[in-house]
């Protein structure tokens, strides 16, 4: 397509969504723009929501990402949930029964948070992922006595941070031996959890939740090892899935995301469909692997990298990014730069666990796959160059590498 003419449909009102958009127009693209969006308000900045935007006693908003000037000349549709593409005919199909043409479909739809047999949404019971649900736990946190966290990944333990800020009284639940452990590991894993027992969080470890029962005063959940736990609100981190249903008619690789290739096209769409942000998945020259990342700067990357690639411009790119991501909990800041794993050796090269400022170097068969920067993050962005290539951990510890 060249930066003149043509319909570009972006379904998913989402950071992947709207920074498509920003990229198309700052590319000189002027043809029509459609964005559809299944909430009913504009697009808004989701990491704040299990941070601040819980933490907070006063007065706080949900941050737009764009000001509502930004979507003049775009045509918005809000409350619009997609249910079907059709390749053939070039056209999305949403819930209401309607048709929204298009020569190009961009994919931005995201994820969603998982939930547990037993755990609907409601009064005492939520998720977290949209604007709604922060606004429901927030209201939670100002009346509960005790809240549950399920989980204790980065959004289980932010949430569990946030509501120990405002004095709530916290018990985290999770099956592994450690916060975050699948993620990070046990050592990094290990300072979190010593971290959130300082802070009076009740962590229970190596244990899974077996039901649970809500009655008028509350919650009562049943845990695998026989202990009950009665609360006055259940917050569900179990981790997140693409929101890919919609896309399962359409004869596209929908297995774990929407399988792209490196430049953000989606195999099988026929040159005519794109995805970036959570909901893609491709294949990274970088591990050889399958990925997709729920990051927010692998969806504002993508983006841009969707956008070169659409207009066909001459100066194809790739995607193929080193996945940077951020966790607050209390006063402290956890950043995980490059791919990470339990599974990974880790070795100190800055600081002290004991003291929670460190760096950490994860590698595998001696070289560099990733870095855990805990309060110290000038480290990220002066070993980049070394997550990237790959670098020899023994070069590192040498100081060959810096």
């Amino acid at each position: 397509m060249s930066v003149s003419g043509g319909r570009v449909v972006v379904v998913g009102a989402s950071l992947a969504g709207v920074r498509v958009v920003k990229a198309l127009r700052r590319r000189g693209f002027d043809g029509e723009l459609v964005l559809v969006g299944e909430e009913g308000e504009l697009p808004y900045d989701r990491p704040p929501l299990s941070k601040g935007f819980l933490s907070s006693q006063g007065p706080v908003a949900v941050r737009q990402l764009e000001p509502e000037s930004f979507y003049e000349g775009v045509e918005v549709r809000l409350g619009a949930r997609a249910s079907g593409l059709s390749l053939r005919e070039r056209s999305v199909l949403l819930a209401d029964g309607s048709r929204v043409r298009a020569d190009h479909v961009v994919v931005t739809t995201g994820a969603r948070a998982r939930s547990l047999p037993g755990f609907a949404d409601g009064d005492r019971v939520a998720r977290l992922r949209t604007a709604d649900d922060a606004r429901r736990i927030r209201s939670a946190l100002t009346e509960a006595r005790h809240v549950l966290v399920l989980g204790a990944g980065f959004i289980g333990c932010e949430v569990a941070a946030a509501a120990r800020r405002r004095g709530v009284d916290v018990t985290v639940v999770e099956p592994a031996p450690t916060p975050v452990q699948r993620g990070v590991g046990a050592l990094v894993g290990g300072t979190i959890a010593a971290l959130h027992r300082d802070r009076g969080v009740d962590l229970r470890l190596g244990v899974s939740v077996e039901c649970g029962q809500e009655h008028s005063g509350g919650v009562i959940v049943s845990l695998t090892d026989g202990t009950l736990i009665e609360t006055d609100f259940v917050v569900l981190g179990v981790g997140a899935a693409p929101n890919t249903e919609w896309l399962k008619e359409s004869g596209l690789d929908v297995s774990n995301g929407l399988l792209c290739d490196d430049r953000c096209r989606a195999v099988g769409g026929g040159g005519h469909v794109w995805a970036a942000g959570d909901v893609a998945a491709w294949p990274s020259g970088r591990t050889g692997e399958r990925v997709r990342i729920e990051h927010w700067t692998n969806a504002v990357e993508q983006a841009g990298v969707l956008a070169v690639n659409l207009l066909d411009d001459g100066t194809e790119v790739t995607h193929d990014p080193v996945p940077y991501v951020w966790s607050d909990q209390y006063e402290h800041k956890i950043q995980i730069l490059g791919r990470v794993s339990g599974d990974d050796d880790t070795t100190l090269l800055r600081g002290s666990l004991d003291e929670r400022q460190f760096s950490l170097a994860y590698s595998r068969h001696g070289r560099i796959r990733g870095l855990v920067a805990f309060d110290l993050p000038r480290e990220i962005a002066a070993r980049r160059p070394l997550v990237a290539a790959g670098a020899p951990l023994a070069g590192v510890l040498d100081g060959r590498h810096g």
